[in-house]
């Protein structure tokens, strides 16, 4: 795949690793109780530190009146906070209408409050535009300067709207800027709209998300995902997630991870760290184009609102209030050293082997249709996870497209497409490719029993008198508590006999996972529910030269939705669907260049010139691992790029130790 930088004034290629900042003495109070020898000891330990980054926030209100005309004494402090970045040799990340922060929002002075849209309403839009430009003609000969950052997730301040309504005030935006510095600009969004947690568009609106990049030159992705109270941390899908949205949010453009974190109110410090050490790497091994952690300190402000009532924002740093060096902060040292050893951008991710398709209900807003993005997310990112833990390099496309050249295997975990969609994958699959599809909404007759060779089997009949429980009605007792497959043909290593818990939905969890009776026609049923009246489960028909496989039941969605154990170790329930996707991996004959058995344990390739390849090896989970590692080309050497520690080779083979959420990367010379 492809990667693609930020680049300095002079063209110069930068990998941010970084932080979001306020000072540690004065927090959110930074321009109104100026405090240059405490800011200098924080830039001073960040240096140390190996970070060059610093994304820093014009709280509007201490910079502008209400006619958007600058004070001089805000304008003064911001001279002095960027001559100490330039004397420390840090770069910036200014973000300019920052209205919200932390949970609370603050006045933007201009802004007309609830009788006006602060998106559309033209003097509104004026001012903040007169804002922009003297802000960035102030400054634009700073060569400190890395880019140029709207907001800071505008919409917590004045509202969501839809993405292409948003898409306009960025672009108005967008274009004061470059008509007066050429260097990189980004909304500072969150890339919401890109994640599905957006309002969506109406049908014609935009092209695609990809017209987003109109009004940015980079990607701005916040990722908290299940780290304020660890709702997901107990699946796969929490740590693979990082890595799962830079794809997600890829659009062609440099996909900067902008925020991510975890308070240490709720979470112990060495989870921190090890949190991190699975973001930076995995992130950088995805593709993406740095990352800043959110934040760099603690805070002793716990008078200042809004800390006051968000506690958990004074514990978000990788520093104490002390200025101590929490476990986190030596993370991102240690990544900076072994990204400056390398050279981030001599190096770009090895094509994907598998796609995921992303239903254009996702972004769209159909008439007449309602859609559970959020659970469509996690679904989308549990089909990610397993793939992963299948050794699959996969990425994500969207409703319409077909997968990339080389890609025989398209995931479609919850078949929820356009009608034309189902004719365009019916040829993809004749033409060689191995399709595997969840049922989300329906089928085309015609495609159901030309591409699945199944037929709808739904009968009249009389349902049992619903019984009392939770939610507005009843629970199917065929959907209720879980879902057992049991193979009755061979697949891949999977015998006939045997047996597949999938934990179900609940209705207090999420929606359920939708069901499609089916009757086969010319499908071959490879697996039945094993309860009931063994209904099949999992379908397979050969079409043309491919074959697409068909599930009634959107298993990623049960995993995504159901209720499953939290202790029983990262992972563990998600085996007997990781031996499907394994097996799909066989069926369309997809050998990874480095392969293991072992699913908690990724291993990502990042190819340079001249083939050479760095192996990058993350343990999702919290026990040790020792693994064999299989090389498809034989390699000579395998070394450890941080220690120097060469791996004995033998018979293509060799043998990788991990720690609990362990991280190396290695040298593969072949």
């Amino acid at each position: 795949m492809p990667r693609s930088w930020l680049q300095d004034r002079h063209g110069r290629s930068i990998y941010p690793i970084g932080v979001n900042y306020w000072p540690r003495r004065t927090a959110v109070e930074m321009w109104t109780r100026w405090d240059p020898e405490g800011i200098d000891q924080d830039l001073r330990e960040m240096k140390a530190l190996g970070l060059n980054v610093i994304r820093f926030f014009l709280r509007t209100a201490d910079f502008a009146d209400e006619e958007a005309n600058l004070r001089p004494e805000a304008l003064e402090r911001l001279d002095g906070f960027i001559a100490l970045c330039k004397k420390h040799g840090l770069y910036v990340l200014p973000s300019l209408l920052v209205g919200h922060m932390s949970g609370m929002n603050f006045p933007i002075p201009w802004d007309r409050g609830p009788n006006s849209d602060f998106y559309t309403d033209p003097e509104t839009l004026a001012r903040s535009r007169k804002f922009a430009r003297a802000i960035v003609e102030r400054y634009r000969d700073e060569e400190t300067i890395l880019g140029w950052l709207l907001s800071n997730e505008i919409t917590h301040y004045a509202g969501k709207r839809e993405t292409h309504l948003l898409l306009s005030w960025m672009r108005e935006l967008y274009r004061v800027i470059k008509a007066l510095d050429q260097r990189p600009v980004a909304p500072g969004d969150g890339a919401d709209d890109l994640k599905g947690r957006g309002l969506g568009y109406p049908e014609g609106a935009l092209e695609g998300p990809g017209e987003l990049r109109k009004g940015m030159d980079f990607v701005s992705l916040h990722h908290y995902y299940g780290m304020y109270y660890g709702g997901d941390a107990a699946t796969p899908r929490f740590s693979h997630a990082p890595a799962a949205m830079v794809r997600l949010c890829d659009i062609g453009l440099p996909v900067l991870v902008e925020e991510f974190g975890v308070s240490t109110a709720l979470w112990s410090e060495q989870a921190q760290a090890d949190y991190f050490r699975v973001v930076l790497f995995s992130t950088w091994a995805a593709g993406a184009a740095g990352a800043l952690a959110w934040c760099w300190s603690d805070f002793p402000t716990a008078d200042l609102p809004p800390y006051t009532h968000h506690p958990h924002e004074l514990s978000f740093g990788i520093t104490r209030a002390d200025g101590s060096e929490k476990p986190a902060a030596r993370e991102m040292s240690r990544f900076a050293r072994l990204i400056a050893q390398v050279g981030p951008t001599d190096w770009a991710p090895c094509r994907p082997q598998a796609a995921i398709l992303v239903p254009s209900t996702f972004y769209v807003n159909y008439p007449f249709r309602r859609v559970d993005r959020l659970q469509l997310l996690e679904t989308l990112l549990e089909a990610y996870a397993l793939a992963r833990m299948a050794g699959l390099s996969v990425t994500f496309i969207r409703e319409p497209a077909l997968p990339p050249e080389g890609v025989r295997l398209l995931l479609v975990p919850f078949a929820d497409l356009l009608a034309p969609t189902w004719y365009e994958l019916r040829s993809w699959v004749e033409a060689g490719g191995v399709l595997w599809a969840g049922f989300g909404n329906a089928v085309p007759t015609s495609v159901l029993e030309g591409l699945f060779g199944v037929r709808v089997g739904r009968r009249l009949e009389l349902l049992a008198q619903p019984q009392p429980g939770p939610g507005p009605g009843a629970v199917d007792n065929a959907t209720a508590g879980s879902m057992e497959l049991r193979l009755i043909e061979p697949f891949g290593d999977l015998a006939p006999g045997e047996r597949l818990a999938f934990p179900a939905s609940a209705p207090e969890i999420g929606a359920e996972a939708p069901h499609l009776p089916i009757v086969p026609t010319k499908a071959k049923v490879l697996a039945v529910e094993a309860e009931g009246d063994g209904r099949p489960a999992l379908t397979v028909h050969s079409v043309g030269r491919g074959k697409a496989f068909f599930c009634p039941r959107s298993l990623e969605w049960l995993l995504a939705t159901g209720v499953g154990s939290p202790h029983s170790g990262p992972g563990r329930s998600r085996a007997p669907a990781a031996r499907l996707y394994r097996a799909l991996r066989n069926e369309a004959s997809i050998v990874p260049p480095f392969d293991t058995t072992q699913p908690a344990l990724s291993l990502s390739v990042l190819e340079g010139e001249e083939g050479a390849q760095l192996l990058v090896a993350i343990n999702h989970s919290d026990a040790s691992l020792e693994e064999e590692v299989c090389c498809r080309r034989p390699a000579k050497r395998v070394v450890d790029v941080e220690s120097g520690e060469g791996l004995r080779v033998q018979d293509g083979r060799f043998r990788l130790t991990l720690g609990p959420w362990g991280v190396r990367v290695l040298r593969a010379e072949v």
